[in-house]
C-alpha cells in the first residue's frame, strides 16, 4: 500500500538507442504503479517490486524527435503523485539510404540520442550523448554558486584516477565510478575572473596518460532578460535554464541548440562568457507539463 506521505518517484537509469528503443528505471513506493509519458502522452506502465524498483523496456519506440519524459505514480486511492525529474530525449531522424560505391565502406552507425536528466534542486545530468564515448575522458558539467563554490562533472574509464588544476594549482583528485562518471567540488572556493581548467587522467605506473584543457570564466551570477537576441552565458546556466527564461519551457533548450551548431559542439558543454543567439518562439509546444 502506498502511504499518503510517500516520497515522489524517480528515474536512476535512462537508455535510448538510435532507433529509439528505450529501457527506463528508477525508484517508487513498494508496489506502486508507475506511469511514464512522453510530451504528455502515455507510453508505458511499470509496477515497483518490494525493494521499491522500477523497470520499463519493450515501450513502442521513441520517434525522432525531442520528448521531454515524465514519470508519475498512482497511489491507492488514484491520486497520481509527479516524479521528480523530468528526462529530455532527442532522437535523431535517419539518414535517407544512399548508394554505396562498389568497396566503399559502410555507412557510419546512427548517432546515439542526447538524453538529459533534470531535477528542480540540481544541475541537468547528461545520461548519453551523440558521438561520445563513456570511457573517454571529457568534462560535462561546470556548476557555480553565487559564493564562488563550483562543481566539475565528466566521464574518464571507469575506476580511473582524476586530478584538476585550476590555472596549474591542483585543487583535487576524483576517482570514476563503474558508469565512467566523476564529480569533484574542490575544498576551496575559485575568484571571480578567467581561469584554466586542466584536468589529468593518472595512471600509477605511467603517469599522465590523458589530459583536457580550456579555459573558463568564473562571474556575478546575472539574470538573463526574457526575450532578448544575444545571452552571455553566465555561472550557473545551462540551456535548459535559459529556454525556461525565454520560453517559458526548458525542453525548448533545442530552439537555442539549432540556431547556435556553430558555436555548441555539445548542449550539454556550454560556458561562462559564451554568446548565443536566442531565437524568436518557434511553434508553440504542447502546454501539458509539469514543469
Amino acid at each position: 500500500m502506498v502511504p499518503a506521505a510517500a516520497a515522489p518517484p524517480s528515474f536512476d537509469i535512462v537508455r535510448v538507442t538510435p532507433q529509439g528503443s528505450a529501457v527506463l528505471a528508477g525508484r517508487a513506493a513498494p508496489g506502486a504503479e508507475v506511469i511514464l509519458r512522453s510530451n504528455g502522452q502515455e507510453f508505458g506502465r511499470a509496477r515497483a517490486d518490494a525493494q521499491g524498483q522500477w523497470v520499463l523496456a519493450g515501450a513502442p519506440p521513441l520517434a525522432p524527435g525531442t520528448h521531454e519524459i515524465t514519470l508519475a505514480m498512482r497511489d491507492p486511492a488514484g491520486r497520481e503523485i509527479a516524479g521528480d525529474g523530468n528526462v529530455v530525449a532527442v532522437v535523431a531522424a535517419p539518414a535517407p539510404p544512399a548508394a554505396a560505391a562498389p568497396g566503399a565502406p559502410p555507412p557510419p552507425a546512427p548517432a546515439a540520442p542526447l538524453v538529459v536528466l533534470t531535477t528542480p534542486q540540481g544541475t541537468p545530468t547528461l545520461l548519453q550523448a551523440p558521438g561520445r564515448a563513456a570511457s573517454r575522458l571529457g568534462l560535462d558539467l561546470v556548476d557555480y554558486g553565487d559564493a564562488g563554490e563550483i562543481r566539475f562533472a565528466g566521464t574518464a574509464p571507469p575506476g580511473a584516477t582524476i586530478r584538476l588544476y585550476v590555472d596549474d594549482a591542483h585543487v583535487g583528485d576524483a576517482q570514476s565510478g563503474a558508469d565512467g562518471r566523476w564529480t569533484l567540488v574542490p575544498p576551496a572556493n575559485i575568484a571571480q575572473g578567467e581561469h584554466r581548467l586542466r584536468i589529468d587522467q593518472m595512471d600509477p605506473a605511467r603517469g599522465v596518460v590523458a589530459r583536457v584543457e580550456l579555459p573558463f570564466q568564473r562571474a556575478s551570477v546575472a539574470a538573463m532578460e526574457a526575450g532578448a537576441q544575444r545571452v552571455v552565458v553566465q555561472p550557473r546556466q545551462n540551456l535548459w535554464r535559459i529556454a525556461r527564461r525565454a520560453y517559458g519551457q526548458g525542453v525548448r533548450y533545442t530552439e537555442i541548440f539549432a540556431a547556435n551548431r556553430d558555436v555548441i559542439v555539445d548542449p550539454a558543454k556550454i560556458y561562462p562568457g559564451q554568446v548565443f543567439t536566442v531565437p524568436a518562439p518557434a511553434t508553440p509546444i504542447p502546454a501539458n507539463r509539469s514543469r
